[in-house]
């Protein structure tokens, strides 16, 4: 593959999977350091990356950020990584085999692999060394049982719902101990799926899949992950010490020399800044240009500024996000799916396409055409244009609805958004104001504290973002289940809990066609618009491998030419 370096031939895969996008050099860079041969130019550098928060926790099993997972990929590895194209390459494991039926799955983990620390006993008391201890099996075993345990919070939990008995636990129906998964000896890990899956192993590669050495994680004493001399990786870098992560400022880590893997870390060094303490990054642009960083998340307002800066390289990772009107399900008026039915049917959705932001495309159904589901587009096999339709009648029965509710009028709701999303969200605001005679508010704020309230259960309806931890139907599906500890429409239904486990242990694509449905009808959530998500890069970077939907970054194969 060939990707070009400006901004004139912007760096953007739009396949059918579009999983991962990988900044890489037109010329062929080869790791030669595994067979003793020279390193390559690009190799031994510094890389600068800018976290935009300090983690709450580097804990794999509770991590729920972007930051987060971006400085456990550093820290740790799961079974499996993933290339420029998305496809799992071995990682801890170094090999795998699977059953004729699909269902069992034997990894074979590598017996060189290392942790980057153990837990030893000094005069009678137990003490973290730097004395690398040898990874398990059973740290897998250990790791996903953490992982499905209702206690731990995992935000990842659903995403584990296709291993045998997953679903039983989640639910607190069953011991954690009982998951599908087993340390046959030290070096082989048994798992076996309640149905076959061909996006199983490309999710053992995500955060909450990865180990955790159990001696080491009782020996923190409920501090595990909440600061440099409490983490224990098996990953491709290191922190410089113990105090290598300043929550004000960000994380330095190093090589790692206990790693071992099937490609040998090419950076020296990364910089993760979590703050603008250390470094200024409000103009990206500039952050670029003056090397504070060598890679930076670019606003789509911004991208046609950067393609006048022909040097530079940008990377798109399309339909990053779905955005659409979701409600919160926890409001006294807003819980009642009637009710959310009259405010999403009342729309024109021609008026409110023409209003979309910059860089938007339209959005008719909550999952992209991106999504896979058993190795094929979902879109295809699901069909499409789920959305729920305008129909004026509603407004019919809108009186007979607040007088079961005790209500004389229409309460007045406030409506938050984006800045960007300002004529699609004045647009909603001019339809309800006309057709249910009362006046209705809205709120623009940044992404971030949009987020943040719509997380926290502070708003009433938002037009907001949705991101999932995965690519498949089922990983968008499940944010919205009682478990997920992002769920933005708050909701908790058993009905839908009910849909989504079916679709979690069924083979049927119909079964995931009516837990989709079901959030359309009842109007929990209307898809609006997707955006893609856009990178400003040092033009001598290379080797970055972004995963789509903005799940974390890969520095493993890093570089820079001088």
């Amino acid at each position: 593959m060939n990707f070009p370096m400006s901004f004139r031939h912007r760096c953007a895969l739009v396949g059918m999977r579009a999983v991962v996008f990988i900044v890489v050099l037109a010329m062929m860079l080869t790791c030669c350091a595994c067979s003793g041969e020279e390193r390559p130019e690009n190799a031994d550098q510094t890389i600068l990356f800018h976290l935009e928060e300090d983690p709450a926790s580097l804990d794999p099993q509770v991590a729920s950020t972007f930051g987060a997972r971006v400085a456990v990929e550093a820290l740790y590895e799961g079974l499996v990584r993933l290339d420029e194209e998305g496809t799992p390459y071995p990682g801890a494991a170094e090999s795998w085999t699977v059953s004729s039926d699909g269902r069992v799955y034997t990894f074979h983990i590598r017996e060189d692999a290392q942790w980057s620390r153990s837990i030893v006993e000094d005069d009678g008391e137990k003490i973290s060394s730097s004395t690398p201890a040898p990874l398990t099996a059973q740290d897998f075993v250990y790791a996903w049982q953490r992982a499905v345990n209702p206690v731990t919070g995992c935000p990842d939990a659903a995403s584990f719902s296709n291993i045998q008995n997953a679903s039983q636990i989640l639910a607190g129906k069953m011991d954690p101990s009982q998951l599908g998964v087993t340390a046959q000896d030290e070096h082989t890990l048994v798992v076996t799926l309640e149905n076959p899956s061909e996006d199983f192993l490309a999710l053992t590669a995500s955060t909450a899949f990865m180990p955790c050495q159990e001696e080491f994680f009782l020996w923190t004493s409920g501090r595990y992950g909440l600061e440099a001399k409490y983490v224990c990786g098996n990953g491709p870098f290191v922190f410089n010490n113990n105090y290598a992560w300043d929550h004000e400022e960000g994380m330095s880590m190093k090589r790692s020399s206990s790693y071992q893997g099937d490609k040998e870390p090419l950076p020296a060094s990364l910089k993760l800044y979590t703050s603008t303490k250390a470094i200024k990054v409000e103009n990206p642009l500039t952050a670029i240009s003056e090397q504070t960083v060598d890679l930076i998340e670019l606003p789509g307002e911004l991208v046609e500024n950067a393609q006048d800066e022909e040097e530079y390289q940008i990377i798109t990772l399309p339909m990053d996000a779905v955005w659409g009107l979701c409600f919160n399900t926890e409001d006294d008026l807003l819980k009642n799916a009637d009710i959310r039915r009259v405010f999403v049917q009342t729309l024109n959705r021609e008026t409110l396409i023409d209003n979309l932001p910059e860089q938007a495309s339209p959005a008719s159904d909550i999952i992209p055409s991106t999504f896979l589901w058993n190795g094929e587009s979902y879109r295809e096999q699901a069909g499409s244009d789920f959305y729920l339709r305008q129909d004026n009648s509603v407004l019919d029965g809108l009186s007979g609805l607040l007088r079961d509710m005790e209500l004389d009028t229409m309460p007045s709701i406030t409506v938050l958004g984006t800045q960007s999303a300002q004529e699609i969200l004045n647009q909603m605001l001019i339809t309800w104001n006309g057709r249910m005679g009362n006046y209705f508010n809205l709120e623009t704020m940044s992404e971030s504290d949009l987020t943040s309230k719509v997380k926290k259960g502070e708003y009433q309806a938002a037009v907001c973002a949705l991101r999932p931890e995965g690519d498949t139907p089922l990983s968008l599906l499940s944010l919205f289940s009682s478990e997920s500890g992002d769920n933005p429409a708050h909701l908790k239904s058993t009905a839908y809990d009910r849909l989504l486990e079916t679709a979690s242990n069924s083979t049927s694509v119909n079964d995931i066609v009516q837990a989709e449905k079901w959030l359309n009808q009842q109007a929990v959530f209307y898809p609006l618009y997707y955006t893609d998500r856009y990178y400003f890069a040092n033009p001598t970077l290379t080797g970055v491998v972004i995963h789509s939907l903005g799940r974390s970054i890969d520095f493993i194969q890093a570089g820079k030419l001088e």
